[in-house]
């Protein structure tokens, strides 16, 4: 009983960890990237593709447009922080500027959810310590003998009575 006790402890802990607090959306098409940081209203957005040191224009949902200055290798990162608001799932993401080539570039993507703190990997840790828990106790309670049955120096074999024996002697 002890054993499943302690495997039901080392499941618990091997299971334990934290839920990413990071969920990111990539669109590999597109060249943008938008990404939640560690549970908070901060998000954050790259864009790829822009000409060099360039400025182009960002907007997230019905927000103003922020204009914000390329890299010296054309990509467009912004860090801003959302209210409860703006900051819903689905909310569009537009980039706009001038590409590396000569012509005007748009990007066009949405905002992931936020990843939630807790979730059904979080209760598979109790359910299997709750599970073994349980063995454990049937294990150990549920099959006991019943009183009177199987004692050491009770009879085993049936009592026959006298006048039956002394019937079949003759």
């Amino acid at each position: 009983m002890l054993a499943l006790l302690a495997t039901a402890a080392v499941v618990f802990v091997m299971l334990r960890s934290p839920v990413t607090p990071q969920t990111v959306v990539n669109s590999s098409n597109t060249g943008l990237t938008t990404t939640w940081h560690d549970g908070s209203n901060k998000l954050e957005v790259t864009a790829i593709g822009f000409r060099k040191k360039s400025v182009a224009k960002v907007r997230i949902g019905s927000e103003a447009w922020r204009e914000i200055r390329a890299d010296e290798n054309g990509t467009v990162h912004l860090v801003v922080e959302l209210g409860p608001a703006a900051g819903r799932a689905g909310t569009s993401v537009l980039v706009s500027g001038r590409s590396a080539g000569a012509g005007s570039r748009t990007l066009l993507g949405g905002l992931p959810p936020a990843a939630s703190a807790h979730g059904p990997r979080d209760a598979l840790p109790w359910a299997l310590a709750g599970l073994l828990v349980v063995m454990a106790l049937i294990t150990g309670f549920g099959h006991r003998p019943r009183r009177g049955i199987h004692r050491r120096g009770a009879r085993r074999t049936p009592r026959v009575p006298a006048e039956t024996a002394s019937l079949s002697l003759a």
